[in-house]
């Protein structure tokens, strides 16, 4: 019963439309599973390097720590929000302000469960502090080949704030009360600022990332990437081996609330962002087998972009004149120590709708490294994972840094 279990649940990742059946086509989906599993059993390998162990199952418990880093920026015209007319006759902007929220999440610590048979593992984990992410991954490994799946969702409403600009002031020199004339000093010289703060959203932004990559494996005789990540296999001799491989990514910034309007204003009017890339690459891979049980593993691969497509949605809101008019009441308050209130409340967002469009061919990489101890039937593991994404869209731009440490513990059975 816990074979076919764990077999179903891989049966139901790789096959939507199976999903769907019932009974007897059930059984023999898991049939055709099982083939898969088996069909993926590492074979025709030199047994002087590579071992396969007696016991198809491996289960494992295994905890998590984990960040994403996130860089965003983007810049609006500074005369366009600060004119000096208006409501704002005494602050023009000069050139570029320039905004750069840093959304790097706390490290957070997850727990979960991973089972494998054969060349198939699935596995989930859920959180234990931090900030409350979820993860969910699917691997399918044989000798000369290796694809993950990774999805990772989670929100924050802090970040790091950079701001940048310039600007002119002037005062008020004379007001004549009969004829509503006003007289005001030339403008200064522009003073600049580069500042950066704390701070909290005013509404949560929520990120989602998918991450699909593919590997082949060259010398597949010697070298086994299965030995480092899923205990599939044991590597008993060192060996390395040229990788090429195909990496997918998807990811989904969302901070369209009401709320957030500043933020929204500030990221070119921009108010969620979807980021499509598709990337190959080739690299290297080492498995290094300092003594009898243990491995030590790195593989490094850059990857070079060929669909790099960005998809936004537009929103206008009341910020600007909102802004404006609690910024003069700061400006003329007789209170020594007044501070600009709070009035995210008041701020109104409207969609103005969605486009998209193709960026320039782009350069990432991904990075990974896992140490493996085996007995007989027992095994435990530590790997770690790194990518870099970047972004562009007009006037915004950043990147995604993304980083996590499993450890586990394993019995094959």
């Amino acid at each position: 019963m816990k074979r076919k279990l764990v077999i179903s649940l891989c049966a139901l990742l790789m096959s939507s439309a199976a999903m769907a059946q019932e009974g007897s086509a059930s059984v023999s989906l898991i049939d055709r599973v099982k083939k898969y599993a088996d069909a993926s059993e590492v074979h025709g390998v030199d047994t002087n390097y590579i071992k396969v162990p007696d016991r198809p199952w491996q289960v494992s418990v295994k905890s998590r720590v984990a960040q994403t880093d996130l860089q965003m920026h983007s810049s609006v015209d500074g005369g366009e929000l600060l004119d000096g007319q208006g409501m704002m006759p005494l602050i023009m902007g000069v050139g570029d302000m320039a905004t750069s929220p840093r959304i790097r999440t706390r490290v957070s610590t997850a727990m979960g469960v991973k089972v494998g048979y054969k060349g198939i593992s699935v596995g989930y984990s859920f959180p234990v502090s931090g900030d409350k992410e979820q993860n969910f991954t699917f691997e399918t490994t044989g000798n000369r080949y290796s694809v993950n799946l990774r999805w990772h969702k989670f929100k924050t409403d802090e970040a790091k704030v950079r701001y940048a600009g310039a600007a002119k002031v002037r005062w008020l020199e004379s007001f004549d009360e009969e004829t509503g004339d006003v007289a005001f000093t030339d403008w200064s010289e522009p003073i600049s600022w580069s500042e950066t703060y704390k701070e909290k959203f005013a509404s949560p932004v929520t990120i989602q990332t998918l991450i699909f990559d593919g590997f082949y494996i060259f010398n597949h005789r010697k070298f086994s990437y299965a030995a480092a990540y899923n205990q599939e296999t044991v590597q008993v001799r060192s060996a390395g081996s040229p990788i090429a491989g195909v990496m997918g990514y998807y990811a989904d910034f969302k901070y369209n609330e009401d709320r957030n309007a500043d933020l929204i204003y500030a990221m070119d009017n921009i108010g969620r962002l979807r980021h499509y890339q598709l990337g190959v690459g080739a690299g290297y891979a080492y498995n290094y087998v300092p003594a009898k049980g243990w491995l030590i593993h790195g593989m490094v691969m850059p990857m070079l972009t060929l669909l790099n497509r960005t998809k936004v949605n537009t929103y206008k809101s009341n910020f600007k004149d909102v802004s404006q008019y609690h910024l003069l009441e700061l400006v003329l308050s007789e209170e020594e120590d007044a501070e600009y209130p709070d009035v995210s409340d008041e701020y109104k967002i409207e969609s103005t709708g969605a486009n998209s469009h193709s960026n320039r061919l782009a350069l990432n990489y991904t990075a990974r490294a896992s140490v493996t101890y085996n007995w007989d039937r027992y095994f435990v593991n530590v790997n770690g994972q790194f990518n870099n994404f970047n972004y562009r869209h007009n006037a915004m731009h950043g990147h995604l840094n993304d980083w996590y440490v499993n450890a586990s513990v394993g019995v094959r059975f």
